[in-house]
């Protein structure tokens, strides 16, 4: 195999940086965290239920069980009332 660059990239290399992007993807997300879609997310409220008073809310847009920025008026189906375990 000839090379044409002054700058190779092995195939083992390449993987291994693939994978460490992965990694620090996944890491980012948070453990144990799902994405907006898997859980329904909403950007408004589902009756009187919505992001601001659920349990696991972290103001002002964060959410120790969802992925990304959420709304306060936001709702999805792992909402977990202020009186809920």
């Amino acid at each position: 195999m000839t090379q044409n660059s002054a700058f190779s990239l092995s195939r083992r290399a390449l993987l291994a940086a693939a994978a460490a992007v992965a990694a620090a993807g996944r890491a980012a997300a948070g453990p144990g965290k799902r994405s907006q879609a898997e859980v329904a997310y909403q950007d408004h409220p589902h009756g009187a239920e919505r992001c601001e008073i659920c349990a696991p809310f972290l103001p002002p847009d964060q959410c120790r069980l969802v992925v990304g920025p959420v709304s306060r008026q936001g709702w999805c189906k792992v909402f977990t009332g202020p009186d809920e375990p």
